[in-house]
């Protein structure tokens, strides 16, 4: 099993932390996927995104999952590893859990970029920071009483969703926007802990922090997204 990632990648981070947490044999391949090269093409099947995750059968066939949240998906059904549950058994928490997943997706993520993206103060810049503090908010208020993780006692599947963006809220918005979740969360001491005990999961830690000099290397790969720049396609809703 190989994983094709790149370490700056929120995305592929998902991925990456899902592999770990189920105690996977992998073979972790660090990628350009901005080199839009024939090989690189192919292996992402024409997607040119991380993260691409490749098996190989008994037979030597290859086949290849990408997207991020169907990489999780595929890895929670392997039965090798430790078998660490990512996605909830009960289909009705399933559900549940699939939403607040693309909650994540549509309605804090592109709102965070476009409030890193917009480098003058005004309009723009105000309406992301309030659209993106109205989707934590809904996300903290749905979060389990037991904690604390979002479903209760368990590190799943909208921990992993959300884990690798709400490091870079946390880091990349101070630095660029001096802007603090602390000073504007209602409900700051629940998401707090939340955030406390996500970023000091095993796979998480390995998949970030771990890495020499990783908070000053992530300020410096955004500081095109903070000028306005940076992928565009992060801010479709």
């Amino acid at each position: 099993m190989k994983l094709y990632s790149a370490w700056y990648c929120p995305f592929a981070q998902r991925a990456w932390i899902s592999t770990l947490h189920k105690g996977l044999e992998f073979d972790y391949v660090e990628t350009d996927p901005y080199e839009k090269t024939a090989v690189w093409m192919d292996i992402s099947r024409d997607s040119g995104q991380v993260p691409v995750l490749e098996l190989k059968n008994d037979e030597g066939d290859i086949s290849r999952v990408i997207d991020s949240f169907r990489v999780m998906e595929f890895i929670d059904d392997q039965e090798q590893g430790n078998n660490a549950a990512i996605y909830p058994e009960n289909p009705q928490q399933k559900a549940e859990v699939k939403f607040w997943m693309d909650f994540i997706a549509a309605r804090i993520i592109p709102y965070f970029y476009r409030f890193l993206k917009a480098s003058q103060a005004g309009a723009a810049q105000n309406d992301a920071k309030s659209m993106m503090l109205k989707g934590l908010d809904a996300f903290t208020q749905a979060m389990s009483a037991r904690g604390p993780f979002f479903m209760g006692d368990t590190f799943g599947a909208v921990d992993i969703a959300f884990a690798p963006f709400a490091y870079r809220i946390e880091l990349l918005l101070a630095h660029y926007r001096d802007f603090y979740i602390s000073n504007n969360l209602a409900n700051f001491d629940r998401y707090n802990t939340w955030y406390q005990a996500v970023i000091k999961e095993p796979a998480y830690i390995k998949s970030s922090s771990d890495q020499p000099d990783y908070p000053s290397r992530l300020i410096q790969f955004y500081l095109p997204y903070s000028l306005g720049g940076g992928q565009s396609d992060v801010t479709a809703i």
